[in-house]
């Protein structure tokens, strides 16, 4: 059996004292599209900032191609939630993309091989053609694919996104997953997300995090999960895309 990309084994994390992952264990395999839901608050984000190194555990084990996450950073691209672009800062998307080379460099020195890795990024996200345009004239869904695209300038072995369509409408989340399941060919992909439509069109496996994480090594949400994730009674129906219904409470809220 192959060894995990990711491995993470009885972590345990808080924040002043406050718990918020709980003997957390489980790995990813490579070229794994593992999508991570929970209810906000639930520690989605924590668990990948501690999958990439930018957290500590409490107790408990990371490892990432079987060592600590600091040591192999360069395998991850990562695109956080809410990425900041000053409104009105004159930046071309092709700067923006470029800028994902930096940590490459001890000095902020641009080579030619460094634009044509920003120029390749653009090509695969389908927007070279907007490389000239200033990044605050584009949609939502256009500048999350450039933000993909300065991820991937350094390509790198995982992919990570937390709520890449946050700020997406439906048919610029369907382009955005269509995308992500190309470079699902070649890398492991990590998508922190609430939109149950990532599972249904490219999840080859969901954790639900709650303190505690459930995981199911399929691309589907059982019952069991979303109750004991959610700690409250879900049920899935479709009608043309996935929505999620939440039946009503016991104390009939």
């Amino acid at each position: 059996m192959d060894e995990p990309v990711i491995s993470v084994k009885n972590l345990y994390f808080s924040y002043n004292s406050v718990p918020v992952l709980e003997n957390v264990t489980f790995d990813v395999a490579d070229r794994e599209f593992l999508a991570i839901i929970g209810p906000n608050g639930g520690g989605k984000s924590t668990l990948i900032k501690l999958m990439l190194g930018l957290l500590k555990p409490d107790a408990g084990q990371v490892r990432v191609f079987n060592k600590p996450p600091a040591k192999v950073s360069y395998c991850f691209g990562y695109v956080p939630q809410d990425v900041l672009v000053n409104k009105g800062f004159p930046i071309s998307v092709f700067e923006v993309v470029l800028m994902g080379r930096l940590r490459h460099h001890r000095r902020a020195r641009i080579g030619g091989s460094d634009r044509e890795a920003a120029a390749r990024a653009l090509e695969i996200m389908g927007m070279r053609k907007y490389e000239n345009h200033k990044i605050d004239d584009l949609s939502g869904g256009q500048r999350e694919r450039v933000f993909i695209a300065r991820a991937l300038t350094i390509d790198p072995d995982i992919l990570v996104l937390d709520e890449p369509t946050a700020s997406v409408d439906t048919g610029g989340r369907a382009e955005l997953y269509n995308l992500l399941k190309d470079l699902n060919r070649t890398r492991t992909i990590v998508v922190v997300s609430h939109d149950l439509m990532v599972m249904y069109s490219n999840a080859t496996a969901v954790a639900c995090v709650n303190r505690q994480l459930y995981y199911h090594d399929k691309g589907e949400i059982t019952q069991d999960m979303l109750d004991l994730g959610y700690q409250c009674p879900v049920e899935l129906i479709a009608h043309g895309q996935p929505h999620r219904v939440l039946k009503v409470h016991e104390d009939g809220s």
